[in-house]
C-alpha cells in the first residue's frame, strides 16, 4: 500500500472481465493489462495513477500467504468481543501485529490493519501499515495523509459492502485466574472465502513495485448475533519477482496465479513462445524458439531465439503497418530439425538414373525386336514347337517388369510405391507363367507310358494360364487396399536421409510365392528331361529358374543390407541389376538358342538332321529322315490345336537304357507299330 495507497492505486476497470466470458475477450483484457504495465514501468509516476482496468486472476496460489492477515483479523475480532473495543490495546501492539506478518522469507511485501471510526478511539482514523525497505521494515500509520474510508479505496470497502450472514460464528468460554466463573460470548470467525483479493496495481511514488492484496474482515456481532463489519487486516504480495507468462497454457506446464496473461505472446507461426524465469512482473518476458522444422535465420547468434521484448516492442511500434519479421526459416527438405541450411536429403545422382532408364528402353526395346522375330518366324519348326503365343507372352511379361524401372525413377510417393507393385509382380507372373505352362504340356504329352492323343493347344493352356495371373491380380488388388506400399524414410551412415518404398510382410509374401513358382518350374524341366530334343528346352529353363532363385534372392538380400549405408541411388542400380536376372538373362537362355537355330538352318529340317528347339543339329539315319520330319512336323503342329498321336520308341530297351534320357534321333518303326488307339484318347 505504501505512499501510493495514498491516492488509490488500485485498478478498477473499463472491460469487465469474468470467467463465463469467452477467451478472446479475457485475452483482450490481458492484452490490455499488459500495455499498462509497460506504460506504468516507462513513466514518471508518483503516487498512483487513474488507469480504469479490471482483470480476473488466479489468485489460489497465493492461498497460503493469506493466513497471517486471516489470524490477525481474527484476534482483533476475539478482543472486540471481550472489551467492546480495541481501546485495551496500545498502538504499539498494532504495529507488532503488522510487522510480524512482513517478517520472513515469502512473497508478502507489507500488512496493514485499518479500523472503523471509533473502534479504536484513540484515533478518529487509524490504519497501522508496515512493509519491507532495503533489506529491513518500516512501519507507520497511512491514515495520517489518506482517507482509507473513501469509496474508491477497494482494498477496504470491497470487504465492508459484503454480506457476512454465513460467517462463523462460535461460542468460546475463557476462565480467568482471578475468577471462579467462566466468561462466556460468542466469537465470529472470518475464513478465506469472507475476504477480498484486489486486482494487481502498482506501488507507484511508494515502494514502486508490482503488488496484489488480500483483506480479511474485522468482526463484531450486532443484536442478532449477526457478524457485523469493524475493519480489515491486509497482507500485500509483492509481483516485481513474479513472472509474467505470456506462452500458451499447455497441459504439461503447471499453472500459476497469473495465468490470465496466457496466450498474449507474439510469436509468429514459425516459433514456439518459451518463458523466460526471473524476469519479474514484466511484459515480454519470453523467448520466441523455432519449431521443429524451422531454423533461426542468424545462425551465428549465441542465442537462437528472439526476444519478446524486441517483439513487444516492435509490436507498439509498428503494429498493423507492417508485417512482424520475426519468423524462422524452414529447414531443407526431409530435416526434422536443423541449424542451417545443410541438406539433409541424399542428393540423387541424375546421371545414374538416366543410365537405368536407358537400360530399361534397351531391354524394352530387345523385348520388342524378339517378339517380331517369334511372329516373323512362327512357322518355323524351332518357333513353332516352343508355342510362339507363349513366346510373345514371356515377351510381355518382360516389357512390364522393365516399366518398374520407370516408375522408380523419381523420388517415391505413396501413389509411386503402390504402381509400382503391379509392373513388378504381375509381369513375373506373366513371363515366368508363360514358360511353366509351355512346359507343362511338353510334360503332359511325353510323360504318357502307351501310345495316346493328348489334346493340350494353345487354348487350353491359356485356360491354365489364367487362373495364374489371375491369382496374383487379385493379391496385389488386395494388398494395395488393405495395406498399401508407402513412403519409409531411411537414414544413412552419413546421416543423410533419402525416402523409399518400405519392404513389408507382403513383400516377403510374394517374393515367397514367386519362388514356390519357380521351383515348381524346376521340377518340370525335371520331368520332361527325356522328351525328344525337338521339344526339350528343360536344361535353358531350369538355368533360367536357379539364376532368378539364386542371384534374385542374392540381390534381393544385399537391397536391404546396402540401403542404409549407400543411399536411393545403389538401390536403384540393384534394381537394375535384378531386372538383368530375371529378364535380361532368362531372355538369353530362353531365345538365343532359339535364334541361333534360325540363322544356322532357318529352323528347317536338313537331310542330314534335324535342328532341335534348343539350336541343336541332331544327325538322322537316312532310312529315318523321311519318317522323322513327318513325325515331328505331327508333334510341332500339336502346339497349333491339332492333335498328336505319341511317337513310340522302337523297343522296351531303348526305353530303360541308361542312356534313353537322349530320345533324339528317332529310329524308324514299322508302320504297324503306329495304330491310333482311339481307347486311350485322352484330352487333358
Amino acid at each position: 500500500m505504501a505512499a501510493a495507497m495514498l491516492i488509490v492505486l488500485i485498478l478498477v476497470a473499463t472491460i469487465d472481465v469474468t470467467w463465463s466470458e469467452t477467451a478472446s475477450e479475457r485475452l483482450a483484457a490481458a492484452k490490455k493489462a499488459l500495455e499498462y504495465v509497460n506504460r506504468v514501468e516507462n513513466s514518471q509516476c508518483s503516487g498512483g495513477t487513474e488507469e480504469v482496468l479490471q482483470l480476473v486472476f488466479n489468485t489460489s496460489v497465493w492461498r497460503v500467504y493469506t493466513e497471517p492477515a486471516i489470524r490477525t483479523a481474527n484476534v482483533l475480532s476475539s478482543i472486540i468481543q471481550i472489551d467492546g473495543n480495541l481501546d485495551s490495546l496500545e498502538e504499539k501492539i498494532f504495529y507488532t501485529f503488522v510487522r510480524n506478518n512482513v517478517h520472513g522469507d515469502s512473497l508478502i511485501f507489507g500488512s496493514a490493519i485499518a479500523l472503523e471510526p471509533g473502534l479504536y478511539s484513540l484515533y478518529e482514523r487509524f490504519c497501522p501499515y508496515s512493509f519491507k525497505k532495503n533489506g529491513s521494515v518500516s512501519a507507520f500509520d497511512i491514515a495520517v495523509n489518506y482517507n482509507y474510508l473513501s469509496n474508491g479505496t477497494e482494498w477496504y470497502n470491497a470487504v465492508r459492502v459484503k454480506d457476512f450472514g454465513n460467517a462463523t460464528v462460535k461460542q468460546d468460554s475463557i476462565t480467568f485466574n482471578a475468577s471462579t466463573t467462566s466468561l462466556q460470548f460468542d466469537q465470529p470467525t472470518a475464513k478465506y472465502e469472507n475476504g477480498h483479493w484486489t486486482f494487481p496495481y502498482y506501488d507507484c511514488g511508494g515502494g514502486d513495485i508490482w503488488m496484489v492484496t488480500y483483506s480479511a474482515p474485522i468482526f463484531d456481532l450486532d443484536t442478532n448475533k449477526t457478524p457485523i463489519f469493524k475493519g480489515v487486516a491486509t497482507i500485500d504480495i509483492e509481483l516485481t519477482n513474479v513472472d509474467i507468462n505470456q506462452c500458451d497454457l499447455s497441459d504439461e506446464s503447471d499453472g500459476g496465479a497469473l495465468d490470465v496473461f496466457r496466450g498474449t505472446h507474439h510469436c509468429q507461426a514459425t516459433t514456439k513462445c518459451v518463458p523466460l524465469i526471473g524476469q519479474g512482473f514484466r511484459r515480454g518476458a519470453y523467448q520466441c524458439h523455432c519449431v521443429d522444422g524451422y531454423y533461426f535465420p542468424v545462425v551465428d547468434s549465441s542465442i537462437r531465439a528472439y526476444s519478446g521484448y524486441d517483439i513487444e516492442r516492435y509490436i507498439d511500434k509498428y503494429f498493423g503497418l507492417v508485417t512482424i519479421p520475426f519468423r524462422c526459416l524452414p529447414c531443407p527438405r526431409g530435416c526434422d530439425t536443423c541449424v542451417d541450411d545443410t541438406p539433409c536429403l541424399f542428393p540423387m545422382e541424375l546421371g545414374i538414373r538416366i543410365v537405368v532408364v536407358l537400360f530399361a528402353v534397351i531391354m524394352i526395346v530387345g523385348c520388342c525386336v524378339v517378339s517380331f522375330v517369334v511372329f516373323k518366324y512362327r512357322t518355323q519348326m524351332v518357333i513353332k514347337t516352343a508355342s510362339p503365343i507363349f513366346l510373345h507372352l514371356m515377351c510381355l511379361g518382360a516389357i512390364l517388369m522393365c516399366c518398374q524401372l520407370f516408375v522408380a525413377f523419381p523420388e517415391p510417393t505413396d501413389i509411386s510405391c503402390i504402381i509400382e507393385i503391379w509392373p513388378q509382380h504381375l509381369g513375373f507372373s506373366i513371363m515366368f507363367g508363360a514358360l511353366i505352362v509351355k512346359t507343362w504340356r511338353i510334360s503332359i504329352i511325353f510323360s504318357v507310358g502307351s501310345v495316346k492323343r493328348v489334346s493340350l493347344p494353345d487354348i487350353a493352356l491359356l485356360k491354365r494360364l489364367s487362373p495364374l495371373v489371375s491369382l496374383f491380380i487379385i493379391v496385389l488388388l488386395v494388398w494395395s487396399i488393405v495395406d498399401p506400399p508407402s513412403v519409409h524414410i531411411l537414414t544413412t551412415t552419413s546421416s543423410l536421409k533419402f525416402f523409399t518404398c518400405a519392404v513389408t510382410y507382403w513383400h516377403y509374401a510374394m517374393y515367397g510365392g514367386e519362388a514356390l513358382l519357380l521351383l515348381f518350374g524346376v521340377y518340370l524341366c525335371f520331368t520332361v528331361r527325356k522328351a525328344p530334343a525337338h521339344f526339350n528346352e528343360s536344361k535353358h529353363i531350369t538355368w533360367a529358374v536357379y539364376n532368378a532363385i539364386i542371384l534374385g534372392s542374392f540381390i534381393i538380400i544385399l537391397t536391404q543390407f546396402m540401403a542404409v549405408s549407400n543411399g536411393p541411388d545403389v538401390l536403384y542400380l540393384l534394381l537394375l541389376a535384378q531386372h538383368q536376372v530375371l529378364i535380361t538373362i532368362t531372355m538369353v537362355l530362353i531365345f538365343a538358342p532359339k535364334f541361333w537355330a534360325l540363322y544356322k538352318g532357318s529352323g528347317s529340317d536338313g537331310e542330314a538332321g534335324v535342328t532341335t528347339i534348343t539350336g541343336r543339329v541332331k544327325q538322322q539315319l537316312p532310312t529315318t529322315v523321311n519318317k522323322l520330319r513327318s513325325d515331328v512336323r505331327s508333334t510341332a503342329v500339336q502346339t497349333d490345336d491339332i492333335n498328336l498321336e505319341m511317337i513310340a520308341t522302337r523297343s522296351d530297351s531303348i526305353k530303360t537304357s541308361k542312356y534313353s534320357s537322349k530320345v533324339s534321333p528317332l529310329l524308324e518303326v514299322p508302320a504297324t507299330s503306329f495304330k491310333p488307339d482311339e481307347s486311350n484318347h485322352s484330352e487333358s
